[in-house]
């Protein structure tokens, strides 16, 4: 064996260094990501070995159970096998070697999560072992064993998320349940890292917000199952919700906007229509002849109505500015009044004022002064029964002189 010894942390070569008569075993050799060399073991090594490295009989060979990481740097050492510090149990079952490996490693301090999991995962599964006896064997809490076993059914992309420990581990398990929805996963982390006002601070949180998404996932699923997606031409979107107002009967799509009734099929409004007309004494009927309007053209019918209506409502509605900035010259407004209905006139240097025989039942005052580029003028209403009444005059005089001197 060559007296070089590797560098720190480099991968130790296992076939190279393992003694004829050792076997590893072949689950708990794998709880570990890599056995490298630590500069500070082999020191002590030389100086003492206070506890022995576990092997059972398996016939004439001996299988490696604990303390993988001694035995090799002793190898290292150039301690032969008779030599080694060691306890070779006779009558070791699959399980008690288990175990006994388990509570050799589970506490040491170099230990990580991902390897606890592999030690649990595997008392669990190869083991035949409760979650409740895992614990109490380990001295663990049960939620302790089910979050580590969780990070091992975790997709390759979010296992880096807790390796990097952005993440407590204990969120590991309302994690794994949302596996089969991806962008659920990932919003969830986002919300666990985010954490504060707006995130997910606590374990108990995420286990609740977990809940009530896949709570939400299956009433959704049941929806669809029962109605089948949306039926508006072109849409087929899932994303349909069923109405917890009036009789239950609406659904409705939430990507398109289309509203139908769940049993009968017929658009929502139409089938309003319908409802009413036939209280009315009026027998409705569907697809009967080409001058019998269709529920598509009811409904068309009755959205442009509605909207006429709203449009209606919307001007009537609507609030006239009482201080706004003028598209034209103050004087453009004031010279139509002048023309044969002027009673007095007094100029006074830079103060004209002039009385009209009629009135313009307008009631403003215009500013040119310190107006901004492309504005003409200041208007403000001043006076008026109704100044909302006046406004809209003094609005509408602008807009007929401001498209007269367009066109």
């Amino acid at each position: 064996m060559s007296n070089e010894l590797p560098k720190p942390g480099a991968k130790l070569k296992i076939k190279k260094l393992i003694d004829p008569e050792v076997v590893l075993h072949p689950t708990i050799s794998k709880w570990r990501n890599e056995l490298v060399f630590d500069p500070l073991l082999y020191k002590s090594l030389g100086e003492t070995q206070i506890a022995p490295i576990v092997f059972r009989q398996l016939g004439e060979k001996v299988e490696l159970l604990a303390g993988s990481r001694r035995y090799f740097h002793q190898k290292l050492r150039g301690v032969s096998f008779d030599d080694l510090h060691k306890d070779v149990r006779e009558n070791v079952s699959d399980r008690d070697a288990l175990l006994l490996a388990a509570s050799e490693n589970i506490f040491r301090e170099d230990f990580s999560p991902w390897e606890e999991a592999r030690v649990i995962n595997d008392l669990l599964s190869v083991g035949k072992m409760k979650v409740k006896d895992v614990a109490e064997h380990l001295g663990k809490s049960q939620a302790y064993v089910t979050s580590r076993r969780a990070l091992l059914a975790l997709p390759a992309k979010v296992q880096a998320r807790f390796e990097k420990k952005s993440i407590a581990i204990g969120y590991a398990v309302p994690v794994k349940k949302l596996t089969k929805f991806p962008e659920a996963q990932k919003d969830l982390l986002e919300k666990i890292v985010e954490g504060g006002y707006s995130g997910i601070k606590t374990i108990e949180a995420a286990d609740t917000y977990v809940t009530n998404l896949l709570d939400s996932v299956k009433e959704h699923e049941a929806l669809l199952k029962a109605y089948g997606p949306c039926i508006a031409p072109g849409c087929g979107s899932k994303d349909i919700v069923l109405s917890r107002w009036g009789d239950g009967n609406r659904l409705s799509c939430n990507k398109c906007g289309h509203e139908w009734h769940k049993d009968t099929k017929e658009p929502w409004k139409f089938f309003e229509l319908k409802q009413e007309a036939q209280k009315q004494g009026f027998n409705v009927e569907v697809n009967a002849e080409d001058f019998i309007m269709t529920p598509k053209d009811v409904v068309e019918m009755q959205e442009r109505k509605e909207r006429m209506e709203r449009e209606k409502t919307e001007e009537e509605t609507q609030q006239w500015a009482e201080k706004f900035r003028s598209p034209i010259l103050i004087e453009e407004i004031v010279i139509p009044m002048l023309p044969g209905n002027v009673q007095k006139v007094v100029v006074d240097g830079n103060r004209i004022e002039i009385e009209l025989i009629e009135s313009s039942e307008l009631y403003f005052k215009g500013l040119k002064k310190d107006y901004k580029a492309g504005e003409k003028g200041r208007i403000e209403v001043t006076y008026g029964g109704d100044k909302q009444v006046t406004s809209e005059k003094v609005h509408k005089i602008i807009d007929e002189i401001t498209s007269a001197s367009s066109s």
